[in-house]
């Protein structure tokens, strides 16, 4: 049996799986001190009223009466961009999904967005990443780093952001090449998502807005060794990838 928030991981095809592989052989001696790891993140303000409990989801047919997944009771919402790298973390960036947020974007019927659309996702990068980026990796000297995104469809105008960006500043920014499909486990952005929720969690706050910013102000806070703890782990997520021809790992 396992204990899992949310969905459990999607079923891992080979094609997959080799793509992983691929990834992990190309990077195995890589070394990630240059590299920002980006992602999104729901964090769902569980007080008062909202509680969001942990689903449980159980292997094959096993059956048991305690497994099916609790829904939760609309639970307010920060959904959030941001990036984590050695020598620091972005600001947050609130995009649609956010509650009380209202998107400036359109969906392909025409209406205001209440998911993440590509046009959102450009004002993303032009507006944090690549300035937040900038400004972490200048701090030690650095102007030439690597974006680190995943396989999400509104991703895609990235490239041409990028280079629009490089021109505009006579900077070198570049992009991680071939980051794997359904890989959460092999981004550690995503245990600085877990620490977050955790640490504001704890804080029980009493209002959504109070809530919002304590998720910025734990975000800040956490600490460049535990950064750096988690980004000189991806040697050892690589090779556990390889060891386990490519399937998900206990991360």
């Amino acid at each position: 049996v396992w204990v899992h928030r949310g969905k459990p991981p999607k079923a891992m095809t080979a094609a997959t799986r080799k793509k992983r592989m691929d990834f992990a052989l190309a990077n195995k001696d890589t070394s990630w001190t240059l590299v920002l790891f980006t992602d999104r993140k729901k964090f769902h303000f569980r007080y008062p009223g909202s509680k969001v409990k942990q689903s449980r989801w159980i292997r094959g047919k096993a059956k048991d009466s305690t497994a099916a997944a609790s829904q939760p009771t609309h639970p307010s919402c920060y959904n959030t961009d941001a990036g984590m790298s050695m020598h620091g973390v972005t600001k947050a960036h609130a995009v649609a999904g956010t509650t009380k947020h209202t998107s400036k974007h359109y969906n392909k019927k025409g209406q205001l967005a209440r998911n993440i659309t590509e046009s959102e996702y450009k004002e993303v990068l032009e507006e944090t990443l690549l300035s937040e980026g900038r400004r972490l990796f200048s701090t030690q000297g650095e102007g030439t780093w690597i974006l680190q995104m995943d396989n999400d469809p509104t991703h895609k105008c990235a490239p041409g952001v990028v280079k629009q960006y490089n021109t505009a500043n006579s900077s070198s920014v570049q992009l991680l090449k071939n980051w794997p499909p359904n890989s959460p486990d092999l981004n550690p952005i995503e245990n600085l998502w877990a620490i977050v929720q955790a640490w504001v969690d704890a804080k029980g706050c009493s209002t959504f807005e109070e809530f919002k910013q304590a998720v910025d102000s734990e975000l800040a806070a956490v600490s460049k060794d535990t950064l750096a703890k988690m980004i000189t782990g991806m040697k050892r997520r690589m090779e556990l990838v390889l060891e386990n021809e490519g399937g998900h790992i206990g991360y």
